[in-house]
């Protein structure tokens, strides 16, 4: 089940709900407030996790002579 972020309008408290992708009831603060909003995190894309591969071959070019 995923799990999304909110701020409370009227408390400024961040919290977070796991509800499934159907679920349309409104979510609630913490502390019982109805005034809140979704917080939408950026995710990161782009770039390489791993390292490049070094040139030369299989062990960067040392067994190639």
């Amino acid at each position: 089940m995923p799990a999304y972020d909110y701020r409370c309008r009227t408390c400024d408290a961040p919290f977070e709900v796991r509800r499934s992708l159907t679920d349309d009831a409104p979510a609630l603060c913490p502390a019982g407030h109805d005034d809140v909003g979704r917080v939408f995190t950026p995710v990161a894309v782009g770039g390489s996790a791993a390292p490049a591969a070094p040139a030369g071959g299989c062990c960067g070019g040392g067994c190639c002579g």
